[in-house]
């Protein structure tokens, strides 16, 4: 009973598998260079023979090796912290720097860094920067590119070898870029209008029920921002704002010097033919530098210290998934949708907060020269 307790306990702990070994009746586990564990236990064999088949409780609880199969257990599996963490890295960065601007990956140990700023997102708007209660007022997703940067570093001396006398191993021409690609709609929140969701180059019409007034939280002032100087100071305004998600991904192109293997005339080093129908053998025929590429998606949860402001959570599962794009500008669209007309064009980037002023339905709408 003892014997059998003994195993129970191990099989629930940890994965075996069976086999048969010589071993002492004490159960007994040791480590083994592979990283294996080895446990047995002794015992005579079930119903002994004409002398010993009494004695069998007696070996189980430590008597001497009785002669015959044993049971022995080999450990297959471990429990994680007895493992070393062999998983690849998922990509190349040792350290992160993001903010509104844009994101940094270095990797300290090839001394190469690259940047990609967030790209300019497009809200098309008109009439702005003022519309009047109840007016038709258009809101357009303009636009969102995609962006990239890169760094590099001429060379990487693996092998030992320099730029003029290369040895297998070495790099060159390392090249690490990342790119920002739009990873959903833009969001659009406005006062008294809600949350907005707009496709690439979707338009909505929306109206304000109230003027811009402190009364309903309009408490900022046209004269306090910034590029509104086609209204009045005194103006009040509402304050939204806009963003868009983004992935990041990354690339690495490099170049290694590598050895070329090929059939080489005559016996190798050992007299022995393994090529060319028995007239050759195989061996170093010259060096070249191969190119070589990797890359994939960097995600949020790989970013220490992640700035929350720059967390999406795209599909709402709580984890975030994607980074939020703030470069926001604002431009302005004439009757027909254009933002090139030179009557109308203009342009505002507040980061992504989107001001606007709404007046009563006899005020003057925010059309320029007017």
């Amino acid at each position: 009973m003892k014997r059998a307790s003994l195993f129970l306990l191990l099989i629930v702990m940890l994965a075996v598998q069976p086999l048969s070994v010589l071993a002492q009746t004490a159960p007994s586990c040791s480590f083994q260079p592979d990283g294996s564990i080895i446990c047995t236990t002794g015992g005579g064999s079930e119903g002994g023979g004409e002398e010993g088949g009494g004695n069998d409780n007696n070996n189980n609880g430590g008597g001497a090796c009785t002669p015959g199969n044993h049971l022995a257990f080999q450990v297959v599996a471990v429990m994680p912290c007895e493992l070393p963490n062999t998983t690849p890295p998922q990509h190349p960065c040792t350290s992160f720097s993001v903010t509104a601007g844009g994101i940094t990956c270095t990797n300290s140990g090839w001394k190469i860094s690259a940047r990609v700023t967030f790209p300019e997102i497009y809200l098309d708007v008109r009439p702005y920067p003022a519309t009047l209660v109840r007016w038709p007022t258009a809101v357009r997703n303009g636009g969102l590119p995609d962006s990239s940067g890169s760094g590099g570093v001429n060379y990487i001396s693996n092998g030992g070898g320099s730029p003029g006398n290369p040895q297998v191993g070495d790099w060159q021409n390392l090249r690490l870029t990342l790119t920002l690609r739009p990873a959903g709609p833009m969001f659009v929140t406005l006062p008294h209008i809600g949350d907005l969701v707009l496709s690439n180059g979707v338009s909505q019409f929306i109206q304000w029920e109230v003027p811009s007034h402190p009364a309903v939280g309009a408490t900022t002032l046209a004269g306090s921002v910034s590029g509104l100087d086609e209204l009045p100071g005194d103006m009040p305004l509402f304050v939204g704002n806009g963003r868009a998600p983004y992935k990041l991904f990354w690339e690495l192109r490099y170049q290694e010097y590598e050895a070329i293997e090929g059939c080489l005339a005559g016996p190798n080093g050992n007299g022995n033919y393994n090529c060319g129908g028995g007239t050759g053998h195989r061996g170093i025929t010259g060096y070249e530098w191969k190119t070589h590429s990797s890359g994939g998606e960097i995600p949020p949860s790989a970013v220490a210290n992640l700035p929350a402001a720059r967390m999406a959570d795209i599909n709402n599962d709580g984890t975030p998934d994607a980074y939020w794009d703030t470069n926001l500008t604002l431009r302005r669209m004439d009757d027909a949708g254009s933002i090139s007309n030179p009557q109308y064009q203009r342009s505002w980037n507040w980061g992504g907060i989107i001001y606007w002023a709404v007046r009563e339905g006899q005020g003057q709408i925010g059309w320029p020269g007017q």
